[in-house]
């Protein structure tokens, strides 16, 4: 994992934190794309309530924001750039070469000052052009916010992996402008264990 920045990038590192092994950024840049399943593909099947969050295809942070009645917020916990050693799950966002860095941000998403979700963004350079160079200045906004409300936006299949008896994480690619954004997120049982919120219209995603 290379940690570089180029010029006028600032990465932010916060201080240490207590957060499981599983999260830990070099075991995420090295994630094999192998451990990740189509929903139909796994041999645990999630609870209803579970599944009900894991493949919801609209907004998280809209569905998180009305489960907190507002009570929401975004703790980053860093961001860098980084780069990615495994080399089919670097070829998920297509051609790039192996020192080619990726924007790396990890968050935790908390309801009413309870830790719900811990998110990982991930963003070849090259992606970062233009409006999309925005996405590494996010600070403490939520990610979903802002690709929720782009005209355009499209997000691949979602995947599905059991990090343990009570943490389960997915992820997909979206894209904007043709240009790839992995979102994982892994859903704490202090989330999944709640009823999820009615579905959302499209307009409040």
């Amino acid at each position: 994992m290379s940690k570089r920045s180029p010029p006028n990038d600032s990465p932010n590192q916060a201080e240490p934190k207590t957060l499981p092994d599983w999260f830990a950024l070099d075991r995420l840049v090295h994630d094999a794309t192998g451990k990740w399943k189509a929903p139909r593909q796994l041999d645990a099947v999630p609870v209803a309530a579970c599944s009900q969050w894991l493949l919801d295809s609209g907004s998280l942070t809209a569905r998180l924001k009305l489960l907190s009645a507002g009570v929401f917020s975004v703790e980053v916990v860093d961001e860098l750039w980084a780069t990615l050693p495994d080399r089919e799950f670097r070829s998920r966002f297509g051609p790039i070469a192996p020192d080619h860095p990726f924007w790396s941000r990890r968050v935790i998403l908390s309801g009413n000052g309870e830790p719900w979700v811990l998110a990982h963004t991930l963003i070849p350079r090259h992606a970062l052009g233009g409006d999309l160079g925005q996405l590494i200045r996010l600070g403490e906004k939520p990610l979903g916010e802002y690709l929720f409300n782009q005209v355009g936006l499209t997000r691949s299949d979602i995947e599905i992996k059991r990090i343990d008896d009570q943490n389960w994480g997915r992820r997909s690619w979206f894209f904007l402008e043709s240009k790839p954004i992995l979102v994982t997120e892994y859903f704490l049982s202090s989330l999944l264990l709640k009823s999820p919120p009615p579905e959302l219209s499209a307009r409040s995603r």
